[in-house]
Protein backbone atom coordinates (compact mmCIF):
# COMPACT_ATOMS: atom_id res chain seq x y z
CA UNK A 1 0.00 0.00 0.00
CA UNK A 2 1.46 3.20 -0.88
CA UNK A 3 1.83 6.61 1.45
CA UNK A 4 1.20 10.45 0.80
CA UNK A 5 -0.91 12.28 -1.96
CA UNK A 6 -1.72 10.73 -5.28
CA UNK A 7 -3.39 11.89 -8.36
CA UNK A 8 -5.88 9.04 -8.06
CA UNK A 9 -8.13 10.08 -5.84
CA UNK A 10 -10.22 7.26 -6.83
CA UNK A 11 -8.14 4.35 -5.26
CA UNK A 12 -7.51 6.21 -2.25
CA UNK A 13 -9.47 7.54 0.36
CA UNK A 14 -8.05 11.21 2.45
CA UNK A 15 -6.89 10.72 6.08
CA UNK A 16 -6.42 13.26 8.40
CA UNK A 17 -2.69 14.91 7.93
CA UNK A 18 -3.36 15.01 4.29
CA UNK A 19 -2.12 11.21 4.26
CA UNK A 20 -3.84 8.69 1.74
CA UNK A 21 -4.57 4.61 2.16
CA UNK A 22 -4.60 3.32 -0.91
CA UNK A 23 -7.58 1.07 -1.69
CA UNK A 24 -7.02 -0.40 -4.62
CA UNK A 25 -7.79 -4.10 -3.79
CA UNK A 26 -10.73 -2.79 -2.48
CA UNK A 27 -11.45 -1.63 -6.35
CA UNK A 28 -10.19 -4.79 -7.91
CA UNK A 29 -12.63 -6.66 -5.55
CA UNK A 30 -16.01 -4.59 -6.11
CA UNK A 31 -16.87 -6.63 -9.38
CA UNK A 32 -16.39 -10.25 -8.21
CA UNK A 33 -19.89 -11.78 -7.06
CA UNK A 34 -19.72 -14.69 -4.17
CA UNK A 35 -18.60 -17.62 -5.00
CA UNK A 36 -19.14 -20.38 -2.07
CA UNK A 37 -16.71 -22.37 -0.98
CA UNK A 38 -17.18 -25.93 -0.35
CA UNK A 39 -16.51 -27.38 3.36
CA UNK A 40 -12.76 -29.31 4.01
CA UNK A 41 -13.33 -33.13 4.83
CA UNK A 42 -12.12 -31.62 8.33
CA UNK A 43 -13.20 -28.28 9.58
CA UNK A 44 -11.77 -26.42 13.17
CA UNK A 45 -14.04 -24.51 14.66
CA UNK A 46 -13.10 -22.27 17.78
CA UNK A 47 -15.09 -21.72 20.61
CA UNK A 48 -14.01 -18.55 21.03
CA UNK A 49 -15.51 -16.55 18.15
CA UNK A 50 -16.60 -13.18 20.08
CA UNK A 51 -15.80 -10.14 22.82
CA UNK A 52 -16.40 -12.53 26.25
CA UNK A 53 -16.06 -15.86 27.65
CA UNK A 54 -15.02 -18.98 25.51
CA UNK A 55 -18.58 -21.17 24.55
CA UNK A 56 -18.70 -24.15 26.95
CA UNK A 57 -18.29 -27.35 24.52
CA UNK A 58 -21.77 -29.70 24.48
CA UNK A 59 -19.91 -32.44 22.74
CA UNK A 60 -17.63 -34.91 22.87
CA UNK A 61 -15.29 -37.04 20.76
CA UNK A 62 -17.30 -39.62 18.62
CA UNK A 63 -20.52 -37.59 18.82
CA UNK A 64 -22.27 -36.90 15.27
CA UNK A 65 -23.55 -33.27 14.58
CA UNK A 66 -25.85 -31.30 12.10
CA UNK A 67 -25.32 -28.92 10.09
CA UNK A 68 -26.33 -25.55 12.54
CA UNK A 69 -26.52 -27.25 15.58
CA UNK A 70 -25.29 -26.19 18.12
CA UNK A 71 -21.62 -27.60 19.79
CA UNK A 72 -20.46 -25.27 22.46
CA UNK A 73 -22.47 -22.66 24.64
CA UNK A 74 -23.94 -22.52 28.11
CA UNK A 75 -25.24 -19.05 27.62
CA UNK A 76 -27.00 -18.65 31.39
CA UNK A 77 -23.40 -18.53 32.32
CA UNK A 78 -22.35 -15.13 31.05
CA UNK A 79 -24.77 -12.55 29.49
CA UNK A 80 -21.51 -11.99 27.17
CA UNK A 81 -21.17 -15.31 25.76
CA UNK A 82 -22.66 -16.43 22.35
CA UNK A 83 -23.02 -19.86 21.32
CA UNK A 84 -21.20 -21.49 18.22
CA UNK A 85 -22.94 -24.32 15.85
CA UNK A 86 -21.67 -26.98 13.45
CA UNK A 87 -20.64 -25.78 10.15
CA UNK A 88 -21.26 -29.23 8.72
CA UNK A 89 -22.73 -32.41 9.10
CA UNK A 90 -20.76 -34.94 10.39
CA UNK A 91 -18.57 -36.45 13.56
CA UNK A 92 -16.63 -34.75 16.14
CA UNK A 93 -13.37 -36.48 16.05
CA UNK A 94 -11.43 -34.44 18.70
CA UNK A 95 -11.03 -31.54 20.69
CA UNK A 96 -8.22 -29.83 21.56
CA UNK A 97 -5.97 -26.65 22.43
CA UNK A 98 -4.81 -24.54 19.78
CA UNK A 99 -3.26 -20.87 19.89
CA UNK A 100 -5.61 -18.35 19.24
CA UNK A 101 -5.71 -16.86 15.49
CA UNK A 102 -6.14 -13.15 17.00
CA UNK A 103 -5.40 -13.44 20.73
CA UNK A 104 -2.56 -16.03 20.57
CA UNK A 105 -4.00 -17.59 23.38
CA UNK A 106 -4.57 -21.08 23.68
CA UNK A 107 -8.47 -21.85 23.17
CA UNK A 108 -10.52 -24.75 22.78
CA UNK A 109 -10.92 -26.17 19.01
CA UNK A 110 -14.05 -28.78 18.08
CA UNK A 111 -12.33 -31.20 15.23
CA UNK A 112 -14.95 -31.88 13.07
CA UNK A 113 -15.22 -34.96 9.68
CA UNK A 114 -17.31 -33.67 7.75
CA UNK A 115 -19.78 -36.25 5.87
CA UNK A 116 -22.53 -34.13 4.26
CA UNK A 117 -21.95 -30.55 2.88
CA UNK A 118 -26.10 -29.93 2.25
CA UNK A 119 -27.50 -27.14 4.34
CA UNK A 120 -30.65 -27.41 6.06
CA UNK A 121 -31.48 -24.82 8.79
CA UNK A 122 -31.05 -27.15 12.25
CA UNK A 123 -34.03 -24.04 13.26
CA UNK A 124 -37.58 -23.38 12.36
CA UNK A 125 -38.27 -20.45 11.36
CA UNK A 126 -39.52 -18.18 13.60
CA UNK A 127 -42.46 -15.80 12.18
CA UNK A 128 -44.19 -13.00 14.03
CA UNK A 129 -42.64 -12.51 17.46
CA UNK A 130 -42.12 -10.17 20.09
CA UNK A 131 -39.27 -8.36 20.58
CA UNK A 132 -38.09 -11.42 23.34
CA UNK A 133 -38.33 -13.95 20.74
CA UNK A 134 -36.40 -12.15 18.30
CA UNK A 135 -33.64 -11.27 20.85
CA UNK A 136 -33.54 -14.69 21.54
CA UNK A 137 -33.55 -16.19 18.72
CA UNK A 138 -30.18 -13.71 17.55
CA UNK A 139 -28.44 -15.28 20.46
CA UNK A 140 -29.44 -18.72 19.76
CA UNK A 141 -28.45 -18.44 16.38
CA UNK A 142 -24.54 -17.46 17.49
CA UNK A 143 -25.27 -13.69 15.49
CA UNK A 144 -22.62 -11.22 16.75
CA UNK A 145 -20.70 -8.15 15.28
CA UNK A 146 -19.59 -9.08 11.55
CA UNK A 147 -17.61 -6.19 10.93
CA UNK A 148 -14.59 -7.52 13.08
CA UNK A 149 -14.72 -6.82 16.54
CA UNK A 150 -17.20 -9.76 16.99
CA UNK A 151 -19.31 -8.15 19.81
CA UNK A 152 -22.81 -10.25 20.80
CA UNK A 153 -25.26 -8.76 18.45
CA UNK A 154 -27.59 -9.32 21.81
CA UNK A 155 -25.73 -7.51 24.00
CA UNK A 156 -26.31 -4.37 21.25
CA UNK A 157 -29.53 -4.79 20.69
CA UNK A 158 -30.83 -4.98 24.82
CA UNK A 159 -29.74 -1.52 24.83
CA UNK A 160 -32.21 0.98 26.60
CA UNK A 161 -33.37 3.98 25.54
CA UNK A 162 -32.24 4.38 21.86
CA UNK A 163 -33.30 6.88 19.24
CA UNK A 164 -31.41 5.74 16.65
CA UNK A 165 -30.32 2.87 14.79
CA UNK A 166 -27.28 3.30 12.60
CA UNK A 167 -26.04 0.19 10.00
CA UNK A 168 -22.74 0.73 9.13
CA UNK A 169 -22.19 -0.13 5.38
CA UNK A 170 -18.64 2.17 5.04
CA UNK A 171 -16.69 -0.99 4.91
CA UNK A 172 -13.53 1.19 4.92
CA UNK A 173 -11.27 -1.38 5.22
CA UNK A 174 -8.81 -1.01 1.77
CA UNK A 175 -8.85 -5.15 1.42
CA UNK A 176 -12.27 -5.88 1.81
CA UNK A 177 -15.86 -5.17 -0.81
CA UNK A 178 -17.72 -8.34 0.83
CA UNK A 179 -20.07 -5.77 2.15
CA UNK A 180 -20.28 -3.95 -1.16
CA UNK A 181 -21.08 -7.21 -2.38
CA UNK A 182 -23.58 -8.48 0.37
CA UNK A 183 -25.75 -4.90 -0.84
CA UNK A 184 -25.84 -5.71 -4.79
CA UNK A 185 -26.45 -9.72 -4.01
CA UNK A 186 -28.73 -10.09 -0.91
CA UNK A 187 -30.34 -6.27 -0.50
CA UNK A 188 -34.13 -8.09 0.53
CA UNK A 189 -32.57 -10.26 3.08
CA UNK A 190 -30.27 -7.33 4.47
CA UNK A 191 -33.44 -5.11 4.78
CA UNK A 192 -34.97 -7.94 6.45
CA UNK A 193 -32.68 -8.33 9.16
CA UNK A 194 -32.73 -4.05 9.59
CA UNK A 195 -36.45 -4.07 10.29
CA UNK A 196 -35.66 -6.34 13.08
CA UNK A 197 -32.93 -5.13 14.72
CA UNK A 198 -35.33 -1.52 14.92
CA UNK A 199 -38.25 -3.43 16.29
CA UNK A 200 -36.02 -4.77 19.02
CA UNK A 201 -34.31 -1.85 20.03
CA UNK A 202 -37.79 -0.04 19.82
CA UNK A 203 -36.63 2.45 16.73
CA UNK A 204 -37.85 3.73 13.57
CA UNK A 205 -35.28 6.21 13.29
CA UNK A 206 -32.58 3.96 10.75
CA UNK A 207 -29.45 5.70 8.52
CA UNK A 208 -27.74 3.19 6.50
CA UNK A 209 -24.09 4.79 6.78
CA UNK A 210 -22.22 3.84 3.15
CA UNK A 211 -19.56 5.43 0.92
CA UNK A 212 -21.00 4.00 -2.43
CA UNK A 213 -22.53 7.22 -4.88
CA UNK A 214 -26.08 7.47 -5.71
CA UNK A 215 -26.51 4.47 -8.28
CA UNK A 216 -23.74 2.24 -7.47
CA UNK A 217 -26.50 -0.01 -5.98
CA UNK A 218 -29.58 0.62 -7.34
CA UNK A 219 -31.87 -2.43 -6.17
CA UNK A 220 -30.79 -1.87 -2.57
CA UNK A 221 -31.55 2.19 -2.80
CA UNK A 222 -34.83 1.39 -4.05
CA UNK A 223 -35.57 -0.77 -1.41
CA UNK A 224 -33.86 0.81 1.54
CA UNK A 225 -36.12 4.00 0.33
CA UNK A 226 -39.28 1.95 0.46
CA UNK A 227 -38.62 1.14 3.79
CA UNK A 228 -38.17 4.62 4.98
CA UNK A 229 -34.80 3.86 5.87
CA UNK A 230 -32.08 6.77 5.83
CA UNK A 231 -29.40 7.07 3.45
CA UNK A 232 -26.32 8.79 4.57
CA UNK A 233 -23.07 8.90 2.15
CA UNK A 234 -19.88 8.82 4.04
CA UNK A 235 -16.81 11.00 2.42
CA UNK A 236 -14.02 8.62 1.37
CA UNK A 237 -11.87 7.94 4.72
CA UNK A 238 -11.01 4.96 6.05
CA UNK A 239 -11.08 6.26 9.90
CA UNK A 240 -14.97 6.92 9.73
CA UNK A 241 -15.76 3.82 9.62
CA UNK A 242 -15.10 3.26 13.65
CA UNK A 243 -18.27 3.59 15.09
CA UNK A 244 -17.91 6.40 17.60
CA UNK A 245 -16.69 8.53 14.83
CA UNK A 246 -19.27 7.32 12.41
CA UNK A 247 -22.07 8.61 15.29
CA UNK A 248 -20.18 11.79 14.78
CA UNK A 249 -20.39 11.98 10.89
CA UNK A 250 -23.54 10.93 10.81
CA UNK A 251 -25.91 12.48 13.57
CA UNK A 252 -23.40 15.16 14.64
CA UNK A 253 -23.20 13.78 18.47
CA UNK A 254 -19.97 13.50 20.36
CA UNK A 255 -19.07 10.29 21.99
CA UNK A 256 -17.22 11.01 25.25
CA UNK A 257 -13.72 9.95 26.52
CA UNK A 258 -14.54 6.07 27.52
CA UNK A 259 -17.82 5.97 26.41
CA UNK A 260 -19.42 4.13 23.47
CA UNK A 261 -22.91 4.97 21.03
CA UNK A 262 -25.70 3.88 23.23
CA UNK A 263 -24.73 6.91 26.00
CA UNK A 264 -25.72 9.59 23.13
CA UNK A 265 -28.74 7.34 22.31
CA UNK A 266 -27.31 5.62 19.27
CA UNK A 267 -26.44 2.02 18.50
CA UNK A 268 -24.31 1.07 15.49
CA UNK A 269 -24.53 -2.68 13.79
CA UNK A 270 -22.38 -3.69 10.46
CA UNK A 271 -24.12 -4.27 7.11
CA UNK A 272 -23.26 -8.28 7.14
CA UNK A 273 -25.23 -8.71 11.18
CA UNK A 274 -28.04 -7.32 9.66
CA UNK A 275 -27.80 -9.84 7.08
CA UNK A 276 -27.33 -12.59 9.78
CA UNK A 277 -29.97 -11.62 11.82
CA UNK A 278 -32.11 -11.79 9.36
CA UNK A 279 -31.41 -15.56 8.40
CA UNK A 280 -31.51 -16.11 11.92
CA UNK A 281 -35.00 -15.84 11.84
CA UNK A 282 -35.00 -18.28 8.75
CA UNK A 283 -33.58 -21.03 11.29
CA UNK A 284 -29.79 -20.23 10.06
CA UNK A 285 -27.36 -20.78 12.45
CA UNK A 286 -24.08 -18.34 12.21
CA UNK A 287 -21.68 -20.70 10.59
CA UNK A 288 -21.05 -18.54 7.17
CA UNK A 289 -20.74 -15.13 6.07
CA UNK A 290 -18.98 -13.24 3.53
CA UNK A 291 -15.45 -12.31 3.02
CA UNK A 292 -12.94 -10.95 0.43
CA UNK A 293 -9.55 -13.07 -0.10
CA UNK A 294 -7.03 -11.06 -1.92
CA UNK A 295 -3.73 -11.78 -3.47
CA UNK A 296 -1.87 -10.59 -6.52
CA UNK A 297 -1.56 -14.17 -7.74
CA UNK A 298 -5.38 -15.02 -7.33
CA UNK A 299 -6.43 -11.13 -7.80
CA UNK A 300 -9.42 -9.84 -5.19
CA UNK A 301 -12.22 -12.91 -4.80
CA UNK A 302 -15.70 -12.46 -3.11
CA UNK A 303 -16.31 -15.87 -1.24
CA UNK A 304 -18.99 -17.51 0.73
CA UNK A 305 -17.30 -19.53 3.98
CA UNK A 306 -18.35 -21.61 6.74
CA UNK A 307 -16.80 -20.69 9.52
CA UNK A 308 -14.15 -23.97 10.55
CA UNK A 309 -12.64 -23.42 6.89
CA UNK A 310 -9.08 -23.62 7.06
CA UNK A 311 -7.16 -21.30 4.87
CA UNK A 312 -5.54 -23.81 3.07
CA UNK A 313 -8.26 -25.06 1.90
CA UNK A 314 -9.56 -21.96 0.60
CA UNK A 315 -6.29 -21.43 -1.51
CA UNK A 316 -6.50 -24.62 -3.22
CA UNK A 317 -10.36 -24.53 -3.85
CA UNK A 318 -8.67 -20.99 -6.12
CA UNK A 319 -6.32 -23.25 -7.35
CA UNK A 320 -3.54 -21.58 -5.59
CA UNK A 321 -0.75 -23.32 -3.52
CA UNK A 322 -0.44 -22.49 0.37
CA UNK A 323 3.18 -22.72 -0.47
CA UNK A 324 3.03 -19.71 -2.86
CA UNK A 325 2.19 -17.82 0.51
CA UNK A 326 4.66 -16.68 2.97
CA UNK A 327 1.73 -14.36 4.85
CA UNK A 328 -1.40 -14.40 5.83
CA UNK A 329 -3.36 -11.02 6.91
CA UNK A 330 -6.86 -12.01 8.86
CA UNK A 331 -9.39 -9.59 8.23
CA UNK A 332 -8.20 -6.19 8.11
CA UNK A 333 -5.10 -5.44 5.82
CA UNK A 334 -4.68 -2.67 8.51
CA UNK A 335 -5.84 -4.28 11.87
CA UNK A 336 -5.84 -8.00 11.28
CA UNK A 337 -3.19 -10.32 12.82
CA UNK A 338 -0.78 -12.93 10.37
CA UNK A 339 -2.49 -16.01 11.02
CA UNK A 340 0.91 -19.08 12.28
CA UNK A 341 0.38 -20.80 9.13
CA UNK A 342 -2.21 -21.76 6.37
CA UNK A 343 -4.16 -24.59 9.07
CA UNK A 344 -5.45 -22.04 10.72
CA UNK A 345 -9.67 -21.56 10.37
CA UNK A 346 -12.12 -18.95 8.98
CA UNK A 347 -13.56 -17.80 12.21
CA UNK A 348 -16.72 -15.60 12.47
CA UNK A 349 -14.89 -11.82 12.87
CA UNK A 350 -12.63 -12.82 9.38
CA UNK A 351 -13.82 -10.44 6.82
CA UNK A 352 -10.87 -10.76 4.74
CA UNK A 353 -8.02 -12.95 3.64
CA UNK A 354 -4.86 -11.17 2.15
CA UNK A 355 -2.07 -13.24 1.22
CA UNK A 356 1.33 -11.94 0.54
CA UNK A 357 4.50 -13.95 -1.41
CA UNK A 358 7.92 -13.71 -0.03
CA UNK A 359 8.56 -11.34 -2.83
CA UNK A 360 6.34 -8.83 -0.87
CA UNK A 361 8.02 -7.05 2.00
CA UNK A 362 6.76 -7.70 5.34
CA UNK A 363 7.23 -3.60 6.19
CA UNK A 364 7.36 -4.00 10.00
CA UNK A 365 10.11 -7.39 9.76
CA UNK A 366 13.15 -4.59 10.92
CA UNK A 367 11.79 -1.74 13.05
CA UNK A 368 14.52 1.18 13.02
CA UNK A 369 14.08 3.43 16.08
CA UNK A 370 11.49 5.95 16.54
CA UNK A 371 12.72 9.39 15.13
CA UNK A 372 9.84 11.56 16.86
CA UNK A 373 8.76 12.71 13.52
CA UNK A 374 5.33 12.86 15.06
CA UNK A 375 3.57 11.97 11.92
CA UNK A 376 1.84 8.95 14.02
CA UNK A 377 0.23 11.87 16.19
CA UNK A 378 -0.95 13.79 13.02
CA UNK A 379 -2.60 11.22 11.75
CA UNK A 380 -4.26 10.03 14.48
CA UNK A 381 -8.09 10.51 13.77
CA UNK A 382 -9.17 10.59 17.61
CA UNK A 383 -6.24 12.95 18.48
CA UNK A 384 -4.13 10.73 20.91
CA UNK A 385 -0.52 10.62 21.19
CA UNK A 386 0.70 6.91 20.06
CA UNK A 387 4.29 7.23 20.28
CA UNK A 388 3.92 8.16 23.80
CA UNK A 389 1.47 5.85 24.28
CA UNK A 390 3.57 3.18 23.21
CA UNK A 391 6.61 4.37 25.23
CA UNK A 392 3.83 4.22 28.25
CA UNK A 393 2.99 0.83 27.61
CA UNK A 394 6.42 -0.57 26.96
CA UNK A 395 6.76 0.79 30.81
CA UNK A 396 3.39 -0.46 32.02
CA UNK A 397 2.56 2.59 33.35
CA UNK A 398 -1.36 2.54 33.89
CA UNK A 399 -1.22 6.25 35.14
CA UNK A 400 0.13 7.80 32.38
CA UNK A 401 -1.59 5.61 29.75
CA UNK A 402 -5.08 6.80 31.85
CA UNK A 403 -3.69 10.27 31.60
CA UNK A 404 -2.84 9.75 27.35
CA UNK A 405 -6.84 8.32 26.71
CA UNK A 406 -5.21 5.09 25.57
CA UNK A 407 -9.27 3.82 25.67
CA UNK A 408 -9.87 6.56 23.03
CA UNK A 409 -7.84 4.21 20.95
CA UNK A 410 -9.99 3.06 17.66
CA UNK A 411 -6.99 0.26 16.75
CA UNK A 412 -7.33 1.61 13.19
CA UNK A 413 -3.64 1.40 12.66
CA UNK A 414 -3.09 4.45 10.81
CA UNK A 415 -0.22 5.01 13.63
CA UNK A 416 1.54 1.87 12.02
CA UNK A 417 0.86 2.40 8.54
CA UNK A 418 2.59 6.33 8.27
CA UNK A 419 5.68 5.70 10.51
CA UNK A 420 8.77 5.90 8.72
CA UNK A 421 10.88 3.57 11.07
CA UNK A 422 8.24 0.72 10.32
CA UNK A 423 7.28 0.68 13.69
CA UNK A 424 4.27 -1.51 14.86
CA UNK A 425 3.02 0.84 17.34
CA UNK A 426 -0.86 -0.89 16.91
CA UNK A 427 -0.12 -4.01 19.09
CA UNK A 428 1.74 -2.21 21.70
CA UNK A 429 -1.58 0.49 22.23
CA UNK A 430 -3.62 -2.59 22.25
CA UNK A 431 -1.53 -4.01 25.33
CA UNK A 432 -1.65 -0.63 26.78
CA UNK A 433 -5.81 -0.97 26.85
CA UNK A 434 -5.54 -3.96 28.38
CA UNK A 435 -2.94 -3.03 30.93
CA UNK A 436 -5.65 -0.23 32.10
CA UNK A 437 -7.90 -3.29 32.22
CA UNK A 438 -6.22 -5.46 34.55
CA UNK A 439 -5.97 -8.28 31.34
CA UNK A 440 -3.46 -10.99 30.85
CA UNK A 441 -1.26 -9.98 28.11
CA UNK A 442 1.19 -12.04 26.36
CA UNK A 443 4.59 -10.63 25.16
CA UNK A 444 5.18 -9.16 21.92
Amino acid sequence: MMKGPRKDHEHHFKEQGGFEVDISMKKESIDDEFTEVPPADEMMVFLSQHIGPEAEPLVKKGDGVKYGEKIAGKEEQDHMMVPVHSPVTGTVQQIKDMPHPISGEKGRVVIIKTEESKKCPFYEPLGPASKQALLDRVREAGVVGLGGASFPTHVKLSEKGIDHLIINAKESDPNLACDVRLMIERPKEMIDGIKIMGKILGTEDITFATRTKEGETPRFEKLLKKSDINIARIRPNYSVGSERLLVKEVLDKEVPSGRFPPYVGAVVHNVATALAVSRAMEGESLVSRGLTLYSKKTGGKNLWVRMGTPIEHILRYLGASPSDFERIALGSIMMGPTVPNTSYPVLKATSGLTAFTSSERYPYKKQLACIRCGYCNTVCPVDIYPQQLMMAAKKGDVKRLKELHIEDCIDCGLCSYVCPSYIKLTPHLRRGQAHVKGDAVEDL
